[in-house]
């Protein structure tokens, strides 16, 4: 084999690394460059400080050492090279840039000056010096120096809104809301871009300095300061005051106020109580006025009814469906939504006679589901009217599982508890919704306990919960809670109106309710109306009566599942009571 190969088998690859090394060392800001990208800061400092000693004026050099010194927080060191560069390219820009960040860091700030003095007559009507000079002396917390800047910059560059986006953080910083608010103005007439960054920083503002805001805007003339109003009064929780602002600024071409409507929508449904409801129900009505494709118009107009429906404002959304149903253009669709929309809206004004009309009118427009949805919704308020004959009769023919746990409450309702447990337990646990197979089992675990098969009074009281009379139903779940024996559903029924006392707000009522509760011979009930106690307790800011009654509960029911529950809630309470 020697003999075949008298020489090196790969001469090509050692005259390769041979010329690999010297290029390599011919490009040491590459070779920096890697050092930095690697986390080798001081070995990559060393090689921009041996370029910079042969070229003082590299200003990329020169950027790297700054890089480069700043983690290791040595920056003070760039200084010597720093100067060797001002001499040497005096009109660099970006040596200027580096200088005002290094001079700032050695604690030489009598030296901005001269330096941004230099660097505006370099680049005159810059704005970047004076804004660089501001930020040099805000990282030291400087405002009053960062305020010279700015001032200086705009007499310097004749213009009264240079750096305005600055000056108004710095203002706003200050609390001084009504200065930040007129720069903002400037700096979103100059770029709209900034209105974003406006509504931030002044939607911060604390309650006290809002109207005041509000009031600048409003001395304000231009789309600019309206368009800031409108923002701000939607943030700060005045949709409605904020829309009718929105108003004044929909003069111009439809797209442009379909525009301006549809950014306020988005807004405007970031929360969903009623005033932001009722604002978007309106913008939503407002964009369908403006949209010349029907379809659209009509899906507006729809989901406007909806959120008027929501807000409880339901003469309006009937005012909307209407406009759809005499619309030939809606489309079948956007009409079978709008029909569901109206009975369900007729269902909750307890206008079930019409409801189940426009039901009958309109069956072929709907879908199937849709259609047996609202049926179950036309027979459920029959029966909460006391009417289970003709509830029961309108889903006869009417197999699905929602059905037939509808028609399991309608028994209830007539006191069969025996036949609702059993069409319940047919119809299955995921029957509906997940409330609603919640709730049919919170029902199912109440009248276990009672050994009737039939107590029409207990039906009647679920029939007035249903349908809205939440106090009446509390006190016939009492009266019929007392008639019964201890262990058979009566702590059971009066845990279960003093929750409905509860939610309605009648705490003094809940508490009795819950105390009565608590029976030795119901464990399982006490423990929970204990705990339920000791929540309405709390809420009412009585700590001192919570703890004890949740002591109480922890210590007579270890056992009880809830023990968890008690011992947060316990916390709670005692870092409510005030210690002496």
């Amino acid at each position: 084999m020697s003999s075949r190969f008298p020489f090196p088998r790969f001469p090509f690859l050692g005259l390769l690394c041979c010329w690999a090394v010297p290029a390599m060392a011919q490009d040491p800001l590459s070779r920096a460059f890697d050092l930095e990208r690697r986390g080798s800061y001081a070995q990559a400092a060393e090689i921009y400080r041996g370029v910079l000693r042969d070229k003082p004026g590299e200003v990329t050099a020169l950027l790297g050492l700054e890089r480069a010194l700043t983690p290791l927080n040595r920056l003070v060191e760039v200084l010597p090279a720093l100067q060797a560069a001002i001499r040497a390219t005096p009109g660099a820009i970006p040596v200027y840039g580096v200088g005002l960040r290094v001079y700032a860091a050695a604690n030489l700030m009598d030296s901005l000056p001269g330096l941004v003095d230099a660097w505006a007559r370099a680049a005159p009507g810059d704005e970047t010096p004076y804004r660089e000079w501001a930020s040099a002396a805000l990282q030291r917390r400087d405002r009053p120096t960062a305020r010279r800047a700015f001032q200086l910059a705009r007499e310097r560059l004749n213009r009264p809104d240079a750096l305005a986006a600055e000056m108004a953080q710095l203002a706003a910083a200050e609390e001084d809301w009504p200065v930040a608010t007129r720069e903002w103005l400037r700096a979103v007439r100059q770029l709209p871009g900034y209105r974003s960054s406006a509504t931030a920083t002044l939607g911060q503002a604390p309650a006290r300095a809002r109207p005041e805001i509000l009031a600048a805007l409003e001395k304000e003339s231009g789309p600019e300061a309206a368009r800031l109003s409108v923002d701000l009064r939607t943030r700060w929780g005045d949709p409605l005051g904020a829309f009718d602002a929105l108003t004044r600024l929909l003069t111009g071409p439809a797209p442009q106020q379909i525009d301006l409507l549809q950014g306020f929508l988005e807004q405007a449904r970031i929360e969903s109580t009623t005033p932001y409801l009722q604002a978007q129900a309106r913008a939503l009505e407002a964009l369908a006025e403006r949209w010349i494709n029907a379809p659209q118009r009509a899906r507006y107009r729809l989901d406007a009814a909806r959120a008027y429906a929501d807000a409880g404002e339901r003469p309006a959304a009937r005012r909307m469906l209407t406009l759809i149903a005499n619309d030939s253009t809606s489309g079948p669709a956007v009409a079978a939504g709008a029909t569901g929309t109206l009975i369900d809206l007729l269902v909750k004004e307890g206008k079930v006679e019409e409801a189940g009309r426009q039901l009958d009118r309109y069956r072929g427009a709907l879908l199937v589901d849709e259609y047996l949805r609202l049926r179950r919704a036309v027979a459920a308020r029959w029966a909460q009217g006391g009417d289970l004959a003709r509830a029961e009769e309108m889903l006869a023919a009417d197999s699905s599982v929602e059905a037939l746990a509808l028609t399991g409450r309608f028994r209830l309702y007539a006191g069969d508890l025996k036949a609702a447990s059993e069409q319940w337990k047919t119809a299955g646990a995921f029957a509906g919704t997940r409330e609603e197979s919640t709730e049919r089992a919170q029902l199912l675990a109440l009248i276990q306990p009672i050994q009737e098969d039939t107590l029409p009074a207990l039906g009647e009281a679920l029939r007035l919960l249903d349908a809205g009379d939440s106090l009446k139903a509390a006190a016939a779940f009492e009266r019929v809670g007392v008639g019964l024996p201890p262990d058979g559903g009566r702590a059971d029924l009066l845990l279960f109106a003093g929750r409905i006392y509860a939610g309605a707000g009648v705490a003094a009522e809940a508490e009795r309710l819950f105390r009565a509760a608590v029976q030795p011979d119901a464990p399982g009930t006490a423990a929970a109306a204990l705990l339920e106690l000791g929540r309405l307790l709390v809420a009412t800011e009585r700590g001192d009566q919570a703890v004890a009654v949740l002591e109480q509960m922890i210590l007579d029911y270890p056992g009880s599942a809830l023990v968890p529950q008690a011992r947060r809630l316990l916390d709670q309470a005692r870092n409510a009571v005030p210690r002496t």
